[in-house]
């Protein structure tokens, strides 16, 4: 075997096959060595126990000159000690590097384009492998292309907090051939920076997967130049294709049909992201405590996303109490007291009504149970809701 690879590979690979018989592993570190690598995590970096053996597992530390000149340059950038316990540990080997030549002029390219600080602590800590990237051929390169795509710094800094990733990956064979697919569906260049700046995790799709998503929503009457329809991008893009029908199976067991699902994904598409046990909560207050029709709270799936400690019962608390009072038409529509601004909210019922009615603040407050409204919504109007949005729809 020895002889038949010798002639295969003459002269030149000689020693180095010679090197490799006679080396077959790399020698493990001295118990010394392990003792005093640990010993250095735990004081310098601040790891625990546990964690410092782990990353004493993939650096052995000879010498505390090299460690303590890439630790001096974190804390001069501003990371805190936490920041740099956990940079380590997610990538020990960092402790090697040559904090000069690698680590240096990374860190003042964030610098440069506004992370700071703990900012860029926290930026470097969340994604150690930026500090492994290739600074010219790869971070500045993709910074610059994304600044030309989405117009400005700031709006590529907006995009890296979604996913630092940005910085990292082969735009060229994944973000940009889902760009093209955006542009060759219609989708105007607003939505698609909107798109980068709010969701950059789902460019990063396989492009004949993301493709295959466009197609489908566009099949499902969703127009590329609404903001919808990025949102529908979004959560399409995080759902699989058994999560999707669980969640088909949740509403109906609900009392929504799927047509009525379908019509509800496509006017609030975030109702489909929604956990199980939070969608199953929040229909039942409605229908037990609201009295109202699942076929209503279908033709308004935004109301499925709000907090129902912090939103929705506080304010039907307060609808109940000024119903009770005979201040309140029974007239009142869910746009009137659910979707409003806080703001409105505040000033039109609360601040409004809550000196000559005391129990409307407490209500709002949380102070008082809510044990439901009386009055059930009428069923000409949660058909009338229903009739308008499928008229809508069609128009």
């Amino acid at each position: 075997m020895l002889r038949s690879l010798l002639r295969k590979y003459p002269f030149r690979s000689t020693p180095i096959l010679l090197r490799f018989l006679h080396h077959p592993n790399p020698k493990p570190p001295d118990e010394s060595t392990a003792a005093a690598t640990v010993s250095y995590i735990r004081s310098s970096c601040g790891l625990s126990l546990s964690a410092a053996l782990s990353a004493a597992k993939e650096v052995h530390l000879k010498s505390t000159a090299n460690p303590d000149a890439v630790l001096a340059l974190l804390k001069g950038h501003g990371f805190t000690r936490p920041q740099i316990a956990n940079l380590v540990s997610k990538n020990p080997a960092l402790l090697a590097a040559r904090p000069e030549k690698t680590i240096k002029p990374k860190l003042e390219f964030f610098a440069g384009i506004g992370y700071t600080g703990a900012n860029l602590g926290k930026l470097i800590s969340s994604d150690p492998r930026l500090l492994s990237t290739s600074l010219e051929e790869r971070i500045v390169r993709n910074f610059d292309l994304l600044k030309t795509l989405l117009g400005s710094p700031a709006a590529v800094i907006a995009a890296i907090a979604g996913s630092s990733r940005l910085l990292r990956c082969n735009l060229s064979t994944v973000v940009l051939p889902n760009l093209q697919t955006l542009r060759d569906h219609g989708v105007p260049a607003p939505k698609i920076v909107m798109l980068v700046s709010w969701y950059p995790r789902v460019l990063m799709n396989k492009p004949d997967r993301f493709t295959e998503t466009v197609k489908l929503l566009k099949g499902m009457g969703l127009k590329p130049m609404w903001t919808k329809f990025i949102l529908a991008i979004n959560a399409m893009s995080g759902l699989t294709a058994a999560t999707w029908e669980r969640k088909l199976a949740v509403y109906r067991s609900l009392g929504w049909s799927e047509n009525e699902t379908l019509m509800a994904f496509t006017k609030h598409p975030n109702c489909m992201l929604s956990s199980d046990k939070k969608i199953r909560k929040v229909m039942e207050f409605f229908v037990k405590k609201m009295n109202w029709k699942p076929a209503f709270v279908a033709a308004e799936p935004r109301l499925l996303g709000f907090s129902l400690e912090k939103r929705t019962i506080p304010r039907c608390s307060v609808l109940s109490i000024l119903e009770s009072k005979g201040v309140m038409s029974r007239k009142w529509g869910v746009h009137t007291f659910l979707l409003i601004s806080e703001k409105d909210f505040l000033e039109n019922y609360v601040i409004k009504y809550g000196k000559q009615i005391p129990e409307v603040l407490e209500a709002y407050q949380g102070k008082l149970e809510f044990v439901g409204l009386q009055a059930r919504y009428r069923r000409s109007q949660w058909k009338s809701a229903i009739a308008e949005e499928f008229n809508r729809r069609s128009s």
